[in-house]
Formats: C-alpha cells, sequence, structure tokens
C-alpha cells in the first residue's frame, strides 16, 4: 500500500509541474509565428495586440523603422551589385554600330556598380542590427512589465531544498 501511494503520489507531482506554463514573450523563428506568448502565435504585423506596454510599443516601433530602412538599403545595394556583375561577367565588348561602321566599345563602369553596391548594403547593416537591439529591447520590457502585473496574481510553487521537497502557495 506505501508503494502504491508514493507512486500516486509522484506521479501527481510530475503531472503539476509539466502543465505549467510560461507566459512570458519570446520571438518565434517564422513570420508566421514571429511572436509567441504561451500557447498564442502573433504574426509581426499583429504587434499592437501583443505589446501592451508603451515603453515596450515604442522600442518596437523604433526596430520596425529600422528594419524598413535595412530592407531598403539591401534591396538597392542588392540590385546593384547583382546589374554590374552581370554586365562585368557578360563580356568586356560591346558592338555597335556609329554611323554604318562596327565599333567594338568597352563597358565601362561595371565594377563601380558592384562597389556602390557593397556601399549601400554595408549603410543597411547598422539599421538592420539596431532593429534587432530593439526588438529584444521590446520583448524585455514586455515581460518585465507582464512580471509587475502578474506579481499580483496567485501563485504555485515547488521548493526542493537539501532537506526535503515543499508547495509553496503566493498570493
Amino acid at each position: 500500500m506505501r508503494k502504491y501511494i508514493f507512486v500516486l503520489s509522484f506521479s501527481m507531482i510530475s503531472l503539476l509541474l509539466s502543465a505549467q506554463n510560461s507566459d512570458t514573450l519570446r520571438i518565434g523563428k517564422t513570420n508566421r509565428e514571429f511572436y509567441i506568448k504561451g500557447d498564442q502565435t502573433f504574426k509581426a504585423s499583429d504587434y499592437k495586440k501583443v505589446f501592451t506596454n508603451a515603453e515596450a510599443l515604442n522600442y518596437m516601433q523604433k526596430s520596425r523603422t529600422n528594419s524598413t530602412f535595412s530592407q531598403i538599403f539591401g534591396g538597392i545595394g542588392g540590385g546593384l551589385m547583382g546589374f554590374g556583375m552581370a554586365r562585368a561577367l557578360s563580356g568586356g565588348d560591346k558592338e555597335v554600330y556609329i554611323n554604318g561602321a562596327l565599333v567594338k566599345e568597352r563597358q565601362k563602369g561595371n565594377w563601380g556598380l558592384v562597389g556602390i553596391g557593397l556601399g549601400v548594403v554595408g549603410i543597411g547593416i547598422p539599421f538592420a542590427i539596431s532593429s534587432g537591439k530593439n526588438l529584444k529591447k521590446a520583448v524585455k520590457t514586455q515581460n518585465q512589465a507582464d512580471s509587475g502585473e502578474s506579481a499580483k496574481t496567485t501563485s504555485y510553487r515547488l521548493d526542493i531544498g537539501g532537506n526535503g521537497v515543499g508547495l509553496s502557495y503566493n498570493f
């Protein structure tokens, strides 16, 4: 009978421990699950539903603005690099008819476009880094605000110490 009660009590403790979910906000891996709060997933465009704290919302708006600038500079720079690289690798001479005569002209400025594209992408990199930092600050600020509000609610906690096991109820 003792073994039965012992097994039953430990199985109940393991059920209680595995049933608790964390309601902290996390950043997901995909755009469809960009924010994860508990069991709910939110898209990146649903940031106004996720961030309720004014300071966290401010950080999030900075992050979105920096991300937009980074994507614009990255797209323009990538296009310039691709166009310059394609012209440079397609061949150096171009046959053109001028006044009925066949003239071979050398294309100029191909590698210059690649260099300008690298520079424009380089401008976008600090915006991307700043966007990531502001996103992490927004999540951290929101989690701190949520934990301050949840401190007023009741909670159960299993404490395992050197002398034994205890269950605490905080309200």
